[in-house]
């Protein structure tokens, strides 16, 4: 392993703090790796598609009734996919 450094005040503590001792600069480098890696991390929000969603207003109707779906004579949305890809490239 090769580092290049510029600053000379670092330099002089990496040369005095491990003294060539590679085991102890690598575990040094992953501990300061895993620092930043927490330092840096942001949390993600997961939002309840229930409160977060609306229903869709088709036409200006207010309720849509299980015999206006489109898509009622699906069953299996995996091969109708399928078919729809197939379909597209011809």
């Amino acid at each position: 392993m090769t580092i290049k450094l510029d600053n000379p005040e670092i330099e002089h503590y990496f040369v005095d703090e491990f003294k060539s001792d590679i085991k102890s600069f690598s575990e040094f480098i992953l501990k300061q790796l895993e620092h930043y890696k927490k330092k840096n991390e942001f949390e993600v929000v997961h939002l309840d598609p229930k409160e977060n969603s609306y229903r869709l207003k088709f036409d200006d109707i207010d309720d849509v009734s299980e015999d206006d779906n489109p898509f009622k004579d699906i069953e299996d949305v995996a091969t109708y996919s399928r078919k729809l890809r197939d379909k597209s490239w011809r």
